[in-house]
């Protein structure tokens, strides 16, 4: 007659603590990583909502045959763009991610664009983070922008 042994499969009290504190450890190690990485992250964003805001702009100026707005509102920190066709008709609006403020730009609070694409002003338009870190969107006399 053979005895069958019932071996019990799972693990150990210990293996499972090993396990946890291996998790901790790494969890330790990134937590803080991912923290400070969050601020620049969202400044980037911030930068390139106001990069979106410009070529925008441009590109409905030039699409729509007509003068476009945009306009700045750093209290708020937030941008509209609309056309200026008399009906002031809404084409965006962008908020600033959490975090991130919009600076008052070099140029003043509004630009238009004119049918040909090109602004009536040009300069920099800044965002800063918690971190007091800045980025800033150029816009060039031609209407293309890009970020510094």
């Amino acid at each position: 007659m053979k005895h069958h042994s019932t071996g019990i499969k799972g693990f150990s009290l210990v293996e499972i603590l090993v396990v946890i504190g291996i998790i901790a450890i790494l969890a330790t190690i990134a937590i803080p990583n991912y923290v400070s990485y969050i601020p620049k992250y969202n400044l980037g964003a911030g930068a390139r909502e106001l990069l979106s805001a410009m070529q925008l702009a441009r590109m409905t100026a030039i699409k729509e045959n007509s003068n476009v707005v945009l306009s700045f509102d750093a209290a708020a920190g937030s941008v509209t763009i609309h056309v200026d066709d008399g009906a002031e008709r809404l084409v965006k609006f962008y908020r600033m991610p959490s975090g991130i403020e919009l600076l008052s730009p070099s140029f003043g609070q509004v630009i238009q664009f004119n049918n040909r694409g090109i602004p009536d002003v040009n300069g920099d338009a800044s965002v800063r983070n918690k971190l007091s870190k800045t980025n800033t969107v150029r816009l060039l006399a031609s209407g293309h922008s890009r970020i510094q």
